[in-house]
């Protein structure tokens, strides 16, 4: 079966995590990832403590949601966006991979996506 699919990968703060899943959910879009990272972006991950420079991540929730269709990815897009941004650094960012193909291990039913497959 050949549909375009594609990953939207968020990396956000996990307050906000609740909010988001149910927007999602609201929304009809009932499958997610979610699980913690640590790292660095505008707010920097590395302090100087007595001249030592010690590592300083910040803990970070990743929503990865594969969809089908340009149109559901500027849906959840907005939705992360909605939900995620308080305006201040850290809020997150926000990947859209395509995905060249896809196997269901129950089933073995397989999805490729007709420019990557």
């Amino acid at each position: 079966m050949r549909r375009k699919l594609y990953l939207v990968k968020a990396i956000v703060r996990i307050e906000k995590v609740p909010k988001i899943l149910k927007a999602l959910t609201e929304e009809g879009f009932r499958g997610a990832t979610i699980y913690r990272a640590e790292g660095m972006g505008g707010e920097g991950g590395v302090v100087v403590v007595r001249r030592e420079p010690i590592d300083a991540l910040i803990p970070r929730a990743v929503i990865e949601v594969v969809v089908e269709g340009e149109d559901h990815v500027e849906k959840v897009v907005k939705i992360v966006m909605d939900n995620a941004r308080t305006g201040r650094v850290g809020d997150g960012r926000i990947y859209v991979m395509p995905i060249s193909r896809s196997i269901r291990i129950r089933t073995g039913e397989e999805i490729i996506s007709p420019e990557l497959g």
